[in-house]
């Protein structure tokens, strides 16, 4: 028996993403798993788990509990304006689009439920994500508050953020996978400038950021601390190190992070 139907509008790479979650634990939570895109053979992998597909969004919003909004920001409006008769206050609608503000949502879904913004990163790909969840909506209640949670834990970590730090977010965790691919790639380049094959060089860079992230969660070590008992003296991690920090690469990414909070600021505020 199905305690909660779950329509996600747009199967793409975040939405099929999250799709993939849930259908991976649908039997034990009871889930029941709808999808609506524009282009079915997509999702044709979904489907052969267990995704069932609709044909318009208000279909798949008639039958669900909670509605995952998972389109591009400047197609919510009009979704939300076909989807808005199949919705009413039983119903919770979450919205995945960048810069699209609680207010806008509610604009847009006439107030027909309560809404929540979230924000992910794409390591939700592979169950890793983190989830900023915003339940700034007075009409949510505690219940709600907490499905939502219970849902997005099977996908990662979740953090509840007020809107006024969702852009922050987006620019540090929703952006971080480029900063972070693109140190990846230096690295890997490297490996193959020393001889590694590609395969081979990527393989290691992999394993070093895992092992790396997972010291980083598990110790309270500073991680500047961390970083310098790698550093013998006289040694070449040190020589190494010297080089990044005549380039200012702490510098670099902080400036990195607040140049992407900027361009939000700048595209909530209408700004192409």
């Amino acid at each position: 028996m199905h305690t909660c139907t779950i329509a996600c509008i747009g199967c793409g790479n975040m939405g099929g993403a999250m799709l993939g979650g849930w259908l991976a634990v649908a039997a034990e939570r009871g889930y029941a798993l709808t999808g609506m895109t524009r282009t079915p053979s997509r999702a044709a992998a979904l489907v052969a788990r267990g995704l069932s597909l609709c044909e318009t969004p208000e279909e798949a919003a008639r039958q669900a509990d909670i509605v995952v909004l998972a389109v591009k920001p400047y197609q919510v409006e009009d979704v939300l304006a076909r989807m808005a008769p199949a919705l009413g206050p039983e119903k919770i609608l979450i919205s995945v689009a960048a810069g699209v503000s609680v207010e806008r949502l509610r604009a847009a879904s006439d107030g027909r439920c309560p809404v929540v913004r979230c924000m992910p990163n794409t390591p939700a790909l592979v169950g890793k994500g983190v989830f900023a969840l915003c339940f700034d909506d007075p009409a949510l209640t505690p219940d709600a508050r907490e499905r939502v949670l219970r849902l997005f834990a099977d996908l990662g970590v979740c953090v509840e953020l007020p809107e006024a730090r969702m852009t922050a977010f987006s620019a540090l965790v929703g952006a971080g996978p480029a900063y972070v691919f693109q140190m990846m790639q230096g690295l890997v380049q490297a490996g193959v400038t020393q001889g590694f094959s590609w395969a081979q060089s990527r393989e290691l860079v992999a394993t070093l950021f895992e092992g790396c992230a997972c010291m980083a969660r598990q110790e309270t070590t500073p991680l500047m601390e961390m970083r310098d008992n790698v550093c013998s003296p006289a040694g070449l991690t040190i020589a190494g190190v010297n080089v990044l920090d005549r380039a200012g690469l702490s510098g670099l990414l902080v400036d990195a992070v607040l140049a992407a909070e900027q361009r939000g600021r700048e595209m909530e505020g209408g700004k192409a």
